[in-house]
């Protein structure tokens, strides 16, 4: 008798949030955030194209004494054709990182889910590690909404403070975001929140 391994088939958000509910619990609201309204982060593109562009094209005049050899010193060829790359370095990557942060939350709203129960507020976001994150309805302080025509919005909301090292108040948040009817969402929370 032979024995065949499988692989454990990924979970899909809504199976992965189901997955995470209690005995007795049951959903009052659940969305997924639109991918679509993630565009906020494209901004950063404005300021991450001309950086990328500047960085490559510093790499590719710091490289160029090793193809000119026979008219550069090689003292020069030495000194700049390594230490001037090198340095570059970092702000290409820099560049490229900061390029793939909107495809990046993008992607991350196909894989996340919010979900509102009669106790608490719930994030899940499936992939290679998997996240998950509740807020007990009694934890739930002042709310901030922001949402576009469509009512697609945020949710920002305080859960607690407390004072750090340098005796600074930090304020917690549990932030929403992306998701369709928002208001929706905070007034549920505003009626199932105990008094």
């Amino acid at each position: 008798m032979t024995a065949t391994m499988t692989t454990p088939q990924p979970l899909t958000v809504d199976a992965a949030l189901r997955r995470e509910l209690t005995a007795g619990e049951r959903i009052l609201w659940s969305a997924q955030p639109r991918a679509t309204h993630m565009k906020r982060g494209f901004g950063i593109w404005l300021f991450a194209i001309p950086w990328t562009v500047f960085s490559l094209g510093w790499e590719a005049a710091s490289i160029l004494p090793w193809f000119a050899s026979s008219k550069t010193p090689e003292a020069i060829q030495w000194t700049f054709g390594i230490v001037f790359p090198l340095f570059g370095l970092p702000f290409v990557a820099i560049g490229f990182w900061m390029l793939w942060q909107p495809i990046r939350a993008m992607r991350l709203a196909g894989q996340t889910i919010y979900a509102l129960t009669e106790r608490r507020l719930i994030r899940v976001v499936t992939g290679p590690k998997s996240e998950f994150a509740s807020v007990m309805l009694s934890q739930i302080g002042p709310m901030q909404r922001r949402e576009a025509r469509d009512g697609v919005g945020d949710l920002a909301i305080q859960t607690h403070s407390r004072v750090d090292s340098d005796g600074d108040r930090v304020t917690e948040k549990f932030l929403v975001t992306g998701v369709p009817d928002v208001a929706r969402l905070e007034r549920l929370i505003v009626e199932n929140t105990p008094a």
